[in-house]
């Protein structure tokens, strides 16, 4: 495919890292498998962390950043009317990036930051089951915007880990997806 073998090598590695693929020493790469339960609690450790960013973030947010997660839920929306679940995902992902990013901590964005892809990947893979409507995925984060704009730390920290635990109350009272 005329491309040579480092970036190759680079994209892999990241990969790797990010718990996407593992790489059998003398072999091959192969795309992880993720338990349901390993995904459980990826999604409480994404609650703990991004909820201490809303409650940094809530007392630095700007109206204007708030219009910018506004816009990030209606192109949500849009994808979600398009049936497009990839990029629906993408905004919501980037709507969650921004809130650890405005938290102002470096850590907190570094511990966010490689749950990315397994999370990207298992939304996009379990979310369209249990919505009646993609654009109701949407939906789900006006409240966040709303409590944010009020400034109300113990409310939004509430609203952002029931949101992202979100799933897992939809699957009933196991952990396991249909």
């Amino acid at each position: 495919m005329g491309t040579s073998q480092g970036p190759v090598r680079e994209a892999l590695q990241r990969l790797e890292r990010e718990g996407l693929v593992t790489k059998q020493s003398h072999s091959a790469t192969f795309v992880t498998t993720v338990s349901i339960d390993e995904m459980y609690e990826l999604f409480s450790i994404r609650s703990v962390i991004e909820g201490f960013a809303i409650r940094r973030t809530v007392e630095r947010i700007t109206p204007e950043q708030c219009d910018q997660l506004q816009e990030l839920v209606e192109a949500m929306r849009a994808a979600g009317q398009r049936d497009n679940m990839l990029e629906l995902t993408e905004h919501d992902l980037q709507f969650h990036r921004l809130i650890c990013q405005w938290s102002g901590s470096a850590t907190l964005q570094r511990a966010w930051d490689p749950l990315y892809g397994q999370t990207q990947r298992f939304v996009v893979r379990t979310h369209k089951k249990y919505f009646a409507s993609l654009t109701d995925i949407a939906d789900t984060h006006r409240p966040i915007i709303a409590a944010l704009r009020e400034q109300d730390i113990d409310h939004v920290t509430e609203l952002i880990q029931e949101h992202i635990m979100l799933i897992w109350s939809l699957f009933g009272n196991s952990k396991e997806p249909s």
